[in-house]
């Protein structure tokens, strides 16, 4: 069954996939903290104040994801930002991750991109994990 974009079921598959991913296990061994996934607001698109989840990454596990709250997300070491239309693209499989990053469709709002950096296939198999959930969007997302 599909779930609404960044919510909490939404999360809870998240988690399951990220927790299936043996490619993200293996990049992700040194991986420790959290990262937060914020959905700017788009009354046109459906989505009238911010979603925000999060994951609660460990040595290549996922500890947990849950739709996050403001200082959940304060606390988290990497927050990405991004537009519904953007993720929208990400999730589709049309954006990559690095790219939307490089080129500022994504937005790196909490953390550097050098300490980011390497781990960016651990990141990019967290965004393909995400893309692995059977994702709906809220109507008018055309």
């Amino acid at each position: 069954m599909a779930e609404e974009i960044f919510t909490e079921e939404w999360a809870q598959d998240w988690h399951d996939r990220i927790n299936e991913n043996e490619n993200y296990k293996k990049a992700a061994t040194k991986w420790e903290g959290a990262i937060g996934m914020l959905m700017t607001p788009d009354a046109d698109m459906g989505i009238p104040e911010e979603r925000m989840v999060i994951a609660d990454l460990w040595h290549g596990d996922c500890r947990g994801a849950k739709k996050a709250t403001v200082e959940e997300i304060d606390n988290a070491p990497y927050l990405i930002r991004a537009k519904p239309s953007v993720w929208k693209s990400v999730l589709a499989g049309k954006t990559d991750p690095i790219v939307g990053l490089m080129s500022g469709k994504l937005k790196l709002a909490k953390g550097s991109m050098f300490a980011l950096l390497p781990y960016a296939k651990a990141a990019k198999e967290l965004v393909q994990s995400a893309i692995n959930v059977d994702t709906s969007f809220p109507e008018g997302w055309d």
